[in-house]
């Protein structure tokens, strides 16, 4: 993406169908985030810089960070005891006496990273805070929530590469009126530039608290330690009506020594994105060391995990993926369940298909799903983007003469050797 094109990017929007983003041009936007929740308070500058530029190049095209983070820089110290917030890399506290007194000094950082990161064709989704300063500190609360996110929806009214997320890693029984509060501020303090979601805490998504609310542009769901079930989780909110884009915030972090079914291994990640993409949704990527910050986490930008995102968006924008919709019908025997499971998503027309097959195996399909008389299928190997021709099959559909389509089915095998594999068929005449 030249200089000129990254300029026509930002705002993003929501598409007509509720279904997708939108760039500034109206044209589709593919959501791929990465997490970075202390990137304004705790990063120095330089890093900071070097991470954005980073994921820039491998091909992300949202990060995900806070503006006002914990107390303490070191996770091992969220003790919940209600520490108020520390200082930025430049030593300054992000407000002064109360919330409702921002520092603006404090924000200047902000204002250079956002500039940053727009240069680079990122949006960003900014949280206002984490929830541990509503819930925990109680420093933000119903009187001053309203006056801080309008303060902030005004200085960054005209900045166009910013989505806004309320919320921050829990549930809002108990602070509905903050949440509301900051919401309202968000949205009278930019007059509705940019779009809104909620961020909620492990195994929930927006849709439980916000569904009906006019604020909330789009659905976040976080599945934290249950990662094998973001099809299930993504697949629900698509379902719901009016329609919204939907987008796993937060699922198992790749390296992350706290989930029950680890190790969460670059394979680990690559189901989760490929699960949520199937499902109709769109995914966000997460790095233990982005937010822990330990010792030598500066060495991690470059995962296996992280690497393999490139190649997901390379297979998964390689058709019009926007025009495709969630299909397990494809399959007529080997869809599996939980940490195996098989997924599908088919394009409206019926021309192409895209399947992710999470494990080796065998893989029995219902080709008369797809339109044309014939297809051409293709393996793509999700961990390095190899890809090999399958064949050209018969689908049963438009046969001369013929009063209904003849049922076909075809069997495939996964390649040897490879972890999981993706196979595409487009239809051919």
């Amino acid at each position: 993406m030249n200089g000129n094109s990254r300029q026509l990017t930002f705002p993003i929007k929501v598409s007509s169908n509720g279904r997708y983003f939108l760039n500034a041009q109206g044209k589709p936007f593919f959501w791929l985030a990465d997490s970075a929740w202390p990137l304004f308070a705790n990063y120095s500058k330089e890093d900071a810089e070097d991470y954005l530029v980073h994921r820039a190049e491998q091909g992300f095209t949202v990060i995900q960070s806070v503006l006002i983070w914990w107390g303490d820089p070191n996770p091992a110290n969220h003790d919940l005891s209600g520490n108020p917030p520390g200082p930025n890399c430049a030593g300054q506290l992000p407000w002064n006496e109360t919330p409702a007194q921002p520092n603006d000094k404090y924000f200047e950082h902000v204002d250079h990273l956002l500039s940053l990161a727009n240069k680079l064709g990122l949006a960003v989704s900014l949280g206002l805070t984490s929830g541990y300063h509503i819930h925990n500190s109680r420093a933000i609360n119903e009187e001053n929530a309203y006056s801080l996110a309008y303060w902030l929806g005004s200085r960054y009214r005209e900045q166009p590469n910013i989505v806004w997320s309320n919320g921050g890693d829990r549930e809002p029984y108990g602070f509905e009126a903050v949440y509301e509060s900051i919401a309202r501020g968000l949205r009278d303090g930019d007059g509705g530039a940019h779009l809104i979601t909620f961020h909620p805490c492990g195994w929930r998504s927006s849709s439980y608290y916000y569904h009906n609310s006019n604020w909330l542009d789009y659905h976040a769901i976080q599945t934290w330690t249950q990662w094998y079930q973001v099809y299930q989780a993504v697949s629900a909110d698509y379902g719901l009506v009016p329609a919204r884009p939907v987008v796993l915030v937060e699922g198992a972090y790749e390296n992350g020594p706290e989930y029950p079914l680890g190790p969460i291994t670059a394979h680990v990640v690559r189901k989760q994105a490929w699960w949520a993409f199937t499902a109709g949704g769109f995914f966000s990527y997460g790095q233990n060391q982005m937010w822990r910050m330990e010792p030598g986490w500066t060495e991690t930008f470059d995962t296996p995990g992280a690497q393999s995102m490139a190649i997901f968006k390379q297979i998964a924008t390689s058709r019009p993926w926007w025009q495709k919709i969630p299909d397990q019908g494809l399959f007529a025997s080997g869809v599996r369940c939980e940490r195996s499971l098989n997924t599908a998503l088919r394009a409206i027309d019926r021309t192409c298909a895209m399947l992710y097959i999470s494990d080796p195996g065998h893989i029995l399909l219902n080709l008369d799903r797809i339109a044309n008389c014939n297809v051409q299928a293709n393996w793509a190997n999700p961990k390095n983007g190899e890809v090999l021709e399958a064949g050209i099959f018969a689908t049963g559909n438009q046969i001369p003469g013929a009063t209904f389509p003849k049922p076909s089915t075809q069997w495939f095998t996964t390649p040897p050797r490879w972890e999981d594999a993706v196979l595409i068929l487009d239809g051919v005449d």
